[in-house]
């Protein structure tokens, strides 16, 4: 027979208790509870075949976020080479994808999204590639 003593028990109580709290925060982070929006799992298993580039929310499905169902997705390289990233709406508005000075005078895409556009960014960097 073993006898453990008081402080090895207690010991042996708050490591269980850690780790308990570690699988609890792993298990909510499992279940979604990040803003898995951020991180869509689907989209678009397409690139882009021209610059502009036609998109609908079907073809993103739940990752659209915008609040209009379809629009025009642009690039177009700045002088320094980097791409500068528009999407044009159904009434005509063009929107910045990123934040370049060449985007300043542009309302955020933002203000038409009810959450990430992290997928819509990335396919607008497929078109730039054509």
């Amino acid at each position: 027979m073993t006898i453990t003593s008081p402080r090895k028990r207690h010991l042996s109580r708050d490591v269980l208790a850690a780790a308990g709290v570690g699988l609890a925060a792993l298990s909510l982070t499992a279940c979604g509870l990040t803003h898995p929006e951020d991180f869509p799992l689907d989209g678009p298993t397409r690139t882009a075949t021209s610059n502009p580039a036609e998109v609908t929310a079907e073809q993103f499905g739940h990752s659209w976020t915008l609040k209009v169902d379809h629009g025009t997705v642009a690039c177009v390289m700045n002088d320094e080479g980097d791409p500068v990233l528009t999407f044009t709406a159904p009434d005509g508005t063009v929107y910045a994808l990123n934040a370049l000075k060449e985007n300043n005078d542009l309302p955020d895409i933002s203000e038409i999204a009810d959450g990430s556009i992290g997928t819509l960014r990335s396919f607008a960097f497929t078109v730039c590639d054509l």
